[in-house]
């Protein structure tokens, strides 16, 4: 019977082809993986119609963590409930039209920009489109922003 001796060079090598392969392998398995076709119906949150938000008001929707805020001018920006500092969730200061974390005191606009610290970037927004007079806010696609941008918000 002949006995089955692997010197350490031999197992090394084996050991490092076996682990490229598999790198390789894994990396054309992501190349190759299809795509999840973008924005289809079940990523947008249907808020209501367009007329029921009023001008100058912020509205909650804690089921959907995001707060959807119609500006005096009409428009519309929908923005994360979560804190960029720690995750928590913040609080909308009804009296004020702030957003306040209650965790460790960082406060937000109503368009999402940090007014006061530790958070050291606004909030997350959400995409909003508008579809049969509806307001549609695509929660399944969050954007990181570093700074708030005019073309952040929609108009009808």
């Amino acid at each position: 019977m002949k006995k089955f001796l692997v010197n350490r060079r031999k197992f090394l090598r084996s050991f490092f082809y076996t682990l490229i392969s598999l790198q390789v392998v894994y990396v054309f398995v992501r190349l190759l993986k299809i795509k999840k076709p973008q924005n289809t119906q079940s990523d947008f949150y249907e808020a209501g119609d367009i007329s029921f938000f009023e001008n100058g008001k912020m509205y909650p929707f804690g089921s959907a963590h995001f707060f959807l805020h119609r500006f005096e001018d009409g428009g519309f920006i929908a923005v994360s409930s979560k804190c960029t500092h720690l995750g928590c969730a913040v609080q909308l200061k009804a009296d004020s039209q702030l957003l306040e974390c209650p965790c460790h005191a960082s406060v937000f606009n109503n368009k999402g920009e940090v007014l006061s610290p530790p958070a050291s970037r606004p909030l997350d927004y959400y995409p909003v489109v508008f579809e049969n007079g509806k307001v549609l806010v695509d929660i399944a696609h969050p954007v990181r922003r570093t700074k708030f941008e005019t073309t952040q918000i929609k108009y009808t």
